[in-house]
């Protein structure tokens, strides 16, 4: 009896371990499920939030870079219209005239009623006139020289600087290598004056009609002064 009673209490035993290593797999797998579910939800969480602040992040550069295209886009078109409303360099050259001219006393006024008479096609006379005169220097013993084209309308007067002989000392006629000032002298006595070295240009306008002087040395104490008269 006390040999079966021991085999009863052994097998309870083994029952009772068994049961209990049981509930301890399931109790430990049950903890490894809860674990790994609250690790794969909270890794969950937070790639959702990462992907949320990806995308707001996203959403901002998107929101700056359209931005910044449209001020760029801006910035061009004001580049484009400052282009347009800068002067090539023929313009430019032009301004640099102008400007020497109202350096020179000529009214601003005046050069714009004289450029606003121009037109864009130029009938030029298919005559020129020529005359020569004599360029005075300070050494010069004569009165001072002069020529009038059309019956006085315009008369040119010329002063150089006196030629040096092989002493160094001056001599009466100008020096055609170095410049010489002309004068041309207008209806009302308005002067006008042109400097340089030979051949020197020079236009003057009066009404509707341009004249242009071209004046290039000539024997000794002499130059030669053309005249072109062209419809402005």
């Amino acid at each position: 009896m006390s040999l079966g009673l021991a085999r009863r209490k052994e097998l309870q035993k083994r029952r009772s371990q068994r049961f209990w290593t049981l509930i301890k797999g399931i109790l430990s797998i049950t903890i490894l499920v809860g674990c790994s579910y609250f690790a794969f939800d909270t890794g969950q969480k937070i790639s959702l939030r990462n992907m949320e602040f990806n995308q707001n992040k996203l959403d901002q550069q998107t929101i700056d870079l359209n931005a910044m295209r449209l001020e760029l886009g801006n910035t061009e078109a004001e580049l484009s219209k400052m282009q347009k409303l800068l002067p090539n360099m023929e313009i430019q050259d032009l301004l640099l005239v102008i400007n020497q001219k109202a350096a020179d006393g000529i009214l601003p006024h005046r050069m714009a009623s004289l450029i606003n008479g121009l037109s864009k096609d130029e009938k030029c006379a298919d005559q020129s006139f020529s005359k020569r005169v004599v360029i005075s220097t300070p050494v010069s013993q004569q009165a001072v020289s002069s020529v009038s084209f059309y019956r006085g309308l315009i008369t040119i007067s010329g002063k150089g600087s006196p030629t040096l002989n092989e002493n160094g000392n001056p001599e009466a006629w100008y020096d055609s290598s170095k410049q010489i000032t002309a004068k041309f002298t207008l209806p009302g006595g308005e002067t006008q004056s042109a400097t340089g070295p030979l051949p020197l240009y020079h236009s003057v306008i009066l009404k509707d009609k341009e004249y242009r002087f071209t004046i290039i040395s000539s024997k000794r104490s002499f130059a030669d002064i053309t005249v072109r008269r062209c419809d402005l």
